[in-house]
């Protein structure tokens, strides 16, 4: 067990590594460029804080402090025989970790470890296809016009809206700062991100499990439509869900006693870069913390219950110093207020939750509509068999199946505390877990004893219902692609027929349009400077107006005159000199 010292070590660079950054973005921020931020988005009505001088050199100080403190503390430890000690026990664990994993993929038959390269090879190369050819969508583009596209202070302060997934915005602007184009900075990191998550669950799996188990959970997760959906879109998802991933199975070896330096490691830098990738991390760390809570209050393993408290403590005060910028500049309330998290009127929440729950489900199994059925299926069957065999027959299912039932359904408790409705989207990361169960059932219905023919009916079914999933998921994605396709090109033709007039200022109340024709404009025309305004300035002469025709959104002009260009998504408008806007 590891002592006291480690989790100290551990700590004290966990706060330099956190301050640091922090305090690096706040060297770099002016109160003019603290105040600029205010004006990236046009249509919103938030503001930022009103950020005094005092309050930015006092976070400064504080935060250089804690670099000092924890600097200088953790050099004296780390100086000694005992302090030197414990990062060569740390790093042979994790190197020893990384060898167990490695050894179990080379331990594999040669047909097996050649139908992960193919289906792997695949995978990656659908995803490449979705990752080129997805049309644009509104959220990846204001994550690039509001987020990175201004600057790493923008990315780590700005916070007018949950869209801003710090961590995976904050990797695209580093990829910016070499080239500003969309899909290197964008969706590359996704791409690549979802690749190697894809490779780490396997492996995680693989080590705890058998092939059967580590290759059904993780490529029927890695096809679901969401998660296909999202290893092309530029978001940071498939990023939480490796985080994710790392939580669970970090959780999994302290439940088991197992690499505990390590483990212990994982858990909380995992639980630190998830929480500054989007705060709905917190679902993940309740059920990671709650069940070891469970195993070590029932085995009455009290030391590693308070160290558990003391890796918890740790995160959020990690998770605290890497949101400082963001919470002098944008305040506490954008993470705790906001629309996502608000709770719902009781009486609302209530009669609506059935619905959710279903729907929500459903999707997260494959078919929002009936899903869910596979669900409670799953879930029933599970449970049936955990009650059926004891521990000591079935150690698969105990060891790695009732951490994955927890985890897959702990989160709705977190719901009904907050009384809200987080998009499925939000809960992608537990269809894993999910997957997991299905995988253990299918392990387990192969493992029966069956004759010969019975043996290769039931692995024909299991390939042919494989099959059919992925060939749907994969249709479901394409199809919602190509839906998407004709507005975004309808939105990119008005654009270019506004690129061949001449230049003015241009009204573009509409959020959509405001954003596509803004990402457009920086996109297409670098050199040529643009001015959209989501609203009627005094005394500014606008020479195009847009709108969406037939009278749709909120923006509905009625000028004595028609539009100039018009196609099903864009109306625009040349004023003549002189007219006033009313």
């Amino acid at each position: 067990m590891p002592p006291f010292r480690y989790f100290l070590q551990v700590g004290l660079l966990l706060l330099l590594l956190t301050a640091g950054y922090a305090a690096l973005l706040l060297h770099q921020a002016t109160l003019p460029a603290i105040q600029a931020l205010d004006h990236i988005t046009q249509h919103m009505q938030w503001h930022i804080r009103p950020v005094q001088a005092a309050e930015l050199r006092h976070l400064l100080v504080r935060l250089e402090v804690v670099v000092a403190l924890a600097g200088g503390a953790l050099l004296a430890l780390s100086r000694r025989a005992t302090g030197r000690r414990e990062w060569q026990l740390l790093g042979w664990e994790v190197k020893a970790v990384a060898s167990g994993i490695t050894a179990c993929f080379q331990r594999l038959p040669g047909q097996q470890r050649a139908l992960f390269w193919l289906l792997l090879g695949f995978l990656t190369a659908l995803r490449t296809y979705f990752s080129l050819t997805k049309p644009l969508h509104g959220e990846e583009l204001a994550s690039y016009e509001f987020f990175v596209r201004p600057g790493l202070l923008a990315t780590s302060a700005y916070y007018p809206i949950p869209n801003n997934h710090v961590l995976s915005n904050t990797i695209s602007g580093w990829l910016y700062l070499l080239s500003p184009n969309f899909w290197w900075c964008m969706r590359l990191p996704v791409l690549l991100i979802s690749t190697l998550g894809t490779v780490l669950l396997f492996g995680s799996l693989l080590r705890v499990s058998n092939f059967r188990v580590a290759a059904v959970a993780t490529f029927l997760f890695s096809w679901l439509q969401l998660s296909l959906y999202n290893a092309s879109a530029a978001r940071g998802y498939w990023l939480l869900i490796t985080l994710a991933g790392l939580v669970f199975f970090a959780t999994l070896a302290l439940s088991n006693a197992r690499a505990r330096r390590a483990a212990w490691a994982a858990l909380l830098v995992g639980g630190v870069l998830g929480s500054y990738t989007i705060p709905s991390f917190a679902y993940v760390l309740v059920a990671a913390f709650s069940w070891l809570g469970l195993v070590f209050l029932r085995q009455k393993r009290w030391p590693e219950l308070a160290q558990a408290i003391a890796i918890g403590t740790l995160t959020i005060l990690g998770a605290t110093l890497l949101y400082s910028p963001l919470l002098l500049v944008s305040g506490l309330d954008v993470l705790t207020g906001n629309g996502f998290v608000a709770p719902r009127p009781a009486a609302e929440f209530w009669t609506g939750l059935p619905a959710y729950l279903w729907f929500n489900e459903g999707l997260l199994a494959g078919q929002r509509s009936i899903g869910a059925v596979l669900t409670l299926a799953g879930l029933l069957s599970f449970g049936y068999l955990l009650l059926r065999y004891p521990a000591s027959t079935t150690s698969r299912f105990h060891r790695l199946g009732k951490p994955a039932l927890w985890f897959t359904i702990s989160p709705y408790a977190l719901v009904v505390m907050q009384r809200v409705f987080p998009p499925e989207r939000v809960f992608l990361y537990k269809a894993f877990f999910f997957f997991i169960l299905v995988a253990l059932l299918a392990d387990w219905w192969l493992r029966r004893p069956l004759s010969h023919l019975a043996r290769r009916w039931s692995q024909a079914m299991l390939l042919v219902s494989v099959l059919i999933f992925i060939v749907y998921q994969t249709y479901t994605v394409e199809r919602l692609n190509r839906r998407n396709q004709r507005p975004v090109a309808a939105y990119q033709a008005g654009f270019e027929w506004l690129a061949a007039q001449p230049p003015g200022p241009v009204l573009a109340p509409e959020p959509l349009h405001n954003l596509y024709f803004r990402f457009f404009g920086h996109a297409l025309t670098p050199a040529r400077r643009w001015r959209f305004a989501a609203a009627a300035r005094p005394a500014t002469p606008y020479a195009y107006v847009l709108a969406f025709p037939n009278q749709r959104g909120y923006f509905q002009p009625k000028y004595p005159f028609p539009p100039a260009y018009r196609n099903p998504e864009v109306e625009i408008y040349r004023l003549p000199k002189g007219f006033q806007l009313p």
